[in-house]
């Protein structure tokens, strides 16, 4: 059994913009990101990982660094995976919401993720992002078939991928938001395809300054 433990990064200034950011822009943490990063660490600091893998982009890799500085085992390998970025956004990443409120591929983007057409915007699917999603995380059991790991990556990412391996239907996975900046989710799983929930959008280690 493998207990996958989720991070998603802290926060960006594009978070506190209301800005999309995908997988096509490289920004670090804000400094409320790294101290709610710093936070989750000591949070998790009892936590005995066996590996950590991150997103490629800083905003992950920041946040992973600072988690694992909290812990108690001296070091922790790391890996990082690309299939961990973020959802491509294409033509309106580093936009504005508002900018494309009136946008019907923004309704379908946030309230009918099975009619979004991604391919309008340049952009990558909910679909082809689960499916590289679903690679990694079998990866990550097949070099980890039992132990806990820990896994920093995005905010549309995480939701989307964990909610469908949850057997969530996708039409559904955007009905109550996505996973919190820095949040902590825990799922289990013999095989790396089947996936039970422990623990979900965990925020509650955060202090009142950092949320």
């Amino acid at each position: 059994m493998t207990e996958f433990y989720f991070i998603r990064h802290g926060v960006t200034t594009m978070n506190q913009q209301h800005r999309f950011c995908g997988s096509g822009i490289d920004i670090p943490l804000a400094p409320v990101g790294v101290a709610g990063a710093k936070q989750a660490g000591q949070y998790l600091r009892q936590v005995h990982f066996t590996h950590a893998y991150t997103s490629p982009l800083c905003r992950a890799k920041v946040t992973l660094e600072t988690v694992l500085a909290e812990n108690k085992r001296p070091t922790v390998s790391t890996t990082i995976l690309p299939e961990l970025r973020e959802i491509d956004l294409g033509d309106w990443d580093g936009d504005t919401l508002a900018a494309h409120e009136n946008e019907q591929q923004y309704h379908y983007y946030f309230k009918q993720p099975e009619r979004y057409n991604a391919a309008v915007i340049h952009a990558e699917s909910y679909q082809a992002l689960e499916k590289r999603g679903r690679q990694a995380l079998q990866q990550i059991f097949v070099e980890n078939p039992q132990g806990n790991v820990l896994i920093a990556s995005h905010g549309v990412f995480l939701t989307t991928l964990l909610q469908r391996v949850l057997g969530i239907p996708l039409s559904d996975i955007r009905q109550h938001g996505i996973l919190a900046n820095t949040s902590v989710t825990q799922l289990s799983s013999s095989d790396g395809q089947h996936f039970s929930r422990q623990l979900w959008n965990e925020t509650r280690f955060l202090h009142h300054s950092t949320t």
